[in-house]
């Protein structure tokens, strides 16, 4: 899976683009490239950030013969979702 440019027809009402960096804050940096988020505010006011991601060519397979997706958090744990919207 990798993230995605986010095309203008998938940006919702009340979201903005924002480009978010590594942790170091450096957009240049050669091991963590930035990504393209939407940001919103969730019923409790908190922001949201969603990155788009896709599916890369054998994703499906390494899955369903029992493979993993590992989420790591820089800097702690915060509050998170995970949405399907687009299953082709």
């Amino acid at each position: 899976m990798r993230p995605t440019p986010i095309p203008d027809a998938e940006v919702w009402e009340g979201a903005t683009r924002l480009v978010i960096a590594a942790p170091d804050g450096d957009l240049t940096n050669p091991d963590i490239a930035p990504v393209e988020a939407l940001v919103d505010r969730g019923p409790s006011g908190a922001r949201n950030l969603s990155v788009r991601c896709e599916l890369e060519d054998d994703d499906l397979a390494k899955l369903a013969a029992g493979g993993t997706i590992w989420i790591t958090f820089w800097g702690g744990m915060v509050p998170w979702s995970a949405s399907v919207v687009d299953a082709r």
